[in-house]
């Protein structure tokens, strides 16, 4: 899978961006991380992990707090102006903690 150059995309602009989100959102928005890469069709994207506490992963509440996120995250970080596609994914805290992936921690 291409990568895409750090050196083209504003590192910083996107960690500003997240870290905007996180406290705008907390407590439902534990934690986002994201990565950078092509998406199925090679074009140039960010990906984000998206770390939900348990309360904002119930049924009636992720597809509302998960909306929320995705909005806010595009309005804050604006990766379109960088020439990039957003994908999000989501997952609970008690999820994370059992399966222990480095790249959600």
């Amino acid at each position: 899978m291409p990568i895409v150059p750090k050196g083209f995309v504003n590192q910083s602009q996107i960690d500003s961006g997240v870290q905007r989100t996180m406290q705008a959102l907390a407590p439902a928005v534990v934690r986002i991380r994201y990565s950078l890469g092509s998406d199925w069709t090679g074009e140039p994207s960010v990906f984000f992990r998206i770390v939900l506490s348990d309360e904002a992963s119930t049924r009636d509440q992720l597809s509302k707090i998960a909306q929320r996120v995705a909005l806010t995250i595009l309005n804050e970080v604006r990766a379109e102006e960088l020439g990039l596609h957003s994908y999000f994914n989501f997952r609970s805290l008690s999820e994370q903690e059992e399966l222990k992936e480095p790249a959600w921690a």
